[in-house]
């Protein structure tokens, strides 16, 4: 699985990436086989109030084709890593839940059909 790290006018440091990956892999340990890769974005945003707000977006690209975003802005960037790991985790969690419910009941109905195709036409 790839994990890419972008920062826009923050230097990238060491410690500071050493973070971000140990999150993403607490993050997604359970599902590290249905994931295909992350892009964590660290740009810098001025805030209304006046001052500098750290953001990190994290883009999940899952098996199924489909991408989770999630976005948080806060005062510290250890901070919105966290909260932004955090949500990311609760996302996909949630989409890969769907997905294996979703074919669960396509199963369900499909054995139902079959079964009552047997009893409407019974072989002789």
């Amino acid at each position: 699985m790839l994990v890419h790290i972008q920062s826009g006018h923050l230097s990238l440091t060491e410690p500071l990436s050493k973070y971000i990956n140990s999150k993403v892999q607490v993050m997604i340990s359970r599902y590290e086989t249905k994931i295909i890769s992350i892009n964590v974005d660290l740009p810098d945003v001025i805030s209304p109030k006046g001052g500098d707000d750290k953001c990190c977006k994290i883009i999940v690209k899952i098996n199924s084709n489909s991408s989770i975003v999630v976005q948080e802005t806060a005062e510290d960037l250890y901070d919105a890593i966290n909260i932004c790991t955090r949500l990311a985790r609760r996302q996909v969690k949630r989409q890969l839940t769907f997905n294996v419910r979703t074919r669960r009941k396509i199963r369900g109905v499909l054995l139902l059909a079959s079964k009552e195709v047997e009893i409407q036409n019974p072989a002789n």
